[in-house]
């Protein structure tokens, strides 16, 4: 029988039809520019937080069960697939009743230990905290333990390990971006979140970054940092979400997840920033990319077919990337953290204001290392000069906790002060360890932690300070003189001996101006200008000298010859 033809080329276009509709449900988009992608998983189950073994050959990732708390079951499991998709199973069975949620399985680089965000029953419940266990050549799991052991949540969750194994980087639950060693010691805040969230921290190949996402200018955005909190980088400016960063094994590109398009796809960029790549284009959501150590490959969690499982995609064969490099397997435990300084004259951080404008949210230091952040606190200008202005509520400004603001021995806080009236204990410099704060009798105060992190050491100016007039207040502490002392205008106005040798606490917080670091609260209500860190205690003279060489360009005014007369 002969057809017409027509019909022939009506059955073509339907068989065309069949082909491209076939693809969709296959997870293959028509789009010739999309990777092929292969689906992994089959069993629907919600799937999150995928991360690649360091040889390649297995996946780990979170499952979803179902709400089964009261019955000390497992609600979120730690599981184990090989990369092809066999022998799909549960890790860490034995230990579902005492962690009933474990998260954000993460791979020492010699593949010999798993990191776990864990919670449930070990953490009352709520919270979540790190958890590690050990991975034998069978990639069996064992011996699941806290980093740090306690009934309550010890350091926070999402964890992930420096490219050398000796520390671990992780998000606290009032969204600080947190580094420590692999034993849980030595932390130190990186960064806080200026916003709501600070999430997903990743840490670059060469171990010179951390990737991270959050919300700190108002929607959230794709950052990296550097592990000692300098260099803070905006990386993503879109309207959308921009979210999990993860590195390429060769450190030049950032896989991450977005909804800028409409819903989340998976997207590749420059580590360095730029216009991103969009490498999944599909009406389900695709997020949780793991690049494959190779660099040849991409796994990540969509709903395409119908519930989240997982999935592999080709990397674009435009797109170079490196294999990763083995890592050594180091045993020796990370040098201690020392404060650097910038130049001879231990000057650490300064920062004058003079070159922002009124509309900045970021102020640089002289220095040119830090960048301190504004929130609230605006830039006021005066006859060219600038100074920093705050209401009193809820402004302050933070220059984060990178290691050089670490100082727990030498030091000189030195800055000026316009107090608008004080409403109990008004914070001006607060790293926890050291304050400089005034209370309602105007009298300005050093405040110290014992070097045993166990009681404060304060010590008050004598002469209170005027309300609504600028002064210069300077604070040091000199452990081999064993004194610590406070200057008002470039005088001595209080010393005495501080014989412990040591600031304790000054690690773990960053340095911020105009509150409490600690409880964000007691909030400073005026201007402050000339803002300098040293990690040397300044002699009388030098101070002396300082009073007089700034006192014109931050009060606009002569220093009289009677004043200048009567210092040293």
């Amino acid at each position: 029988m002969t057809i017409p033809a027509d019909r022939m080329r009506l059955i073509a276009a339907l068989a065309v039809a069949a082909i491209i509709c076939c693809g969709v449900l296959l997870g293959q988009t028509p789009s010739s520019s999309m990777p092929r992608v292969t689906r992994i998983t089959q069993t629907h189950f919600s799937k999150f937080f995928l991360d690649f073994s360091p040889d390649g050959s297995h996946i780990a990732y979170a499952r979803h069960h179902d709400n089964r708390r009261a019955s000390n079951k497992i609600l979120v499991g730690a599981r184990i697939v090989r990369a092809d998709g066999s022998d799909d199973r549960p890790l860490l069975t034995e230990f579902d009743s005492q962690v009933q949620i474990q998260e954000h399985p993460a791979w020492s680089p010699d593949g010999r230990r798993l990191l776990v965000s864990g919670g449930g029953n070990d953490t009352g419940n709520s919270s979540k905290d790190v958890f590690v266990c050990d991975i034998d050549g069978e990639f069996r799991a064992a011996n699941l333990r806290k980093i740090l052991p306690g009934t309550s949540v010890q350091l926070g969750e999402e964890p992930t390990w420096s490219p050398d194994g000796r520390r671990i980087a992780f998000v606290t639950t009032t969204e600080q971006l947190v580094v420590v060693d692999a034993d849980g010691k030595n932390r130190s805040q990186i960064l806080q979140s200026g916003g709501m969230y600070c999430h997903q921290p990743a840490w670059s190949p060469d171990g010179d970054w951390i990737a991270f996402a959050s919300d700190r200018d108002g929607n959230i955005e794709l950052y990296k940092v550097h592990p000692d909190g300098t260099e803070l980088i905006r990386l993503t400016d879109e309207l959308a979400i921009d979210c999990r960063p993860r590195w390429s094994p060769d450190g030049q590109w950032l896989l991450f997840s977005s909804n800028r398009d409409g819903n989340f796809d998976l997207y590749l960029m420059s580590a360095a920033g730029g216009t991103p790549r969009r490498l999944t284009d599909h009406p389900a959501t695709d997020d949780h990319g793991a690049w494959s150590p190779d660099g040849r490959s991409i796994a990540f969690v969509s709903m395409r077919d119908g519930g989240f499982d997982i999935y592999r995609l080709d990397v674009p064969a435009d797109i170079v990337i490196a294999a990763a490099q083995p890592k050594p397997k180091s045993t020796t435990k990370p040098a201690p953290v020392t404060a650097t300084t910038k130049d001879d004259s231990g000057l650490v951080a300064h920062f004058d204001f003079d070159d922002a404008g009124p509309d900045d949210k970021v102020v640089r230091d002289r220095t040119g290392k830090f960048r301190l952040e504004l929130q609230g606190a605006k830039v006021v200008k005066e006859s060219g000069r600038g100074a920093l202005v705050f209401d009193g509520q809820d402004d302050f400004a933070t220059a984060g906790n990178a290691e050089p603001l670490r100082l727990s021995g030498p030091m000189t806080l030195s800055l000026w002060v316009r107090s608008d009236g004080v409403d109990g204990n008004d914070y001006l410099i607060s790293k926890h360890g050291w304050n400089i704060y005034m209370a309602s009798d105007r009298l300005p105060r050093f405040e110290t932690r014992s070097a045993a992190d166990d009681a404060w050491d304060t010590l008050p100016a004598v002469q209170p300070v005027k309300e609504s007039v600028w002064v210069h207040v300077v604070a040091t502490f000199d452990p081999q003189r064993k004194k610590i002392a406070i200057y008002l205008d470039g005088k001595l106005s209080a010393e005495r001996d501080r014989t412990d040798g040591q600031i304790g606490s000054a690690a773990g917080y960053p340095l911020d101006l105009g509150h409490y670091v600690t409880t964000k609260s007691q909030q400073f209500r005026g201007r402050m200008d000339e803002v300098r860190v040293y990690d040397r205690p300044l002699p009388a003279d030098e101070i002396a000298k300082g009073y007089r060489s700034q006192y014109r360009q931050v009060t606009g005014r002569e220093l009289p010859v009677s004043s200048a007369n009567s210092l040293p």
